[in-house]
């Protein structure tokens, strides 16, 4: 039986015109089994009254304090979520390189205030 682990990543993380966030760690040496990926996100309006576009991508390392890198097939790019206006919930499905340890980065893009401003929570979701 195929086994499903779920990794909270960001809770409610406030992201305006230009912010980026990088999770923790992800261990993937027990829970990436048959390697399938998918990212959750939800989105909501932040204080500027309109959701903005957030992007997702991963890095990897081969230990948990090492230097992380984007791979060089693709850049680690995952997708984006909920674009400018939209309130909503999004599964993008993606498919890493085999690596120990990951990390998810979300940057919110856009200038300026209006309709660039987001709270997002985030889980990554491995079979």
């Amino acid at each position: 039986m195929a086994k499903i682990t779920t990794i909270p990543i960001f809770k409610n993380r406030s992201f305006s015109a230009g912010d980026s966030g990088t999770s923790d760690p992800i261990d993937l040496r027990y829970s990436a089994n048959n390697g399938y990926f998918s990212l959750f996100v939800k989105a909501k309006q932040g204080t500027f009254g309109s959701a903005g576009t957030t992007a997702f991508r991963y890095t990897g390392c081969a230990t948990v304090d090492g230097t992380y890198i984007s791979p060089e097939s693709g850049g680690g790019t995952i997708g984006t979520a909920c674009t400018a206006s939209t309130t909503g919930t999004s599964i993008m499905s993606f498919q890493p390189e085999l690596m120990p340890w990951m990390k998810i980065i979300a940057t919110q893009v856009g200038s300026g205030t209006a309709g660039a401003d987001s709270l997002v929570t985030t889980e990554l979701i491995i079979q």
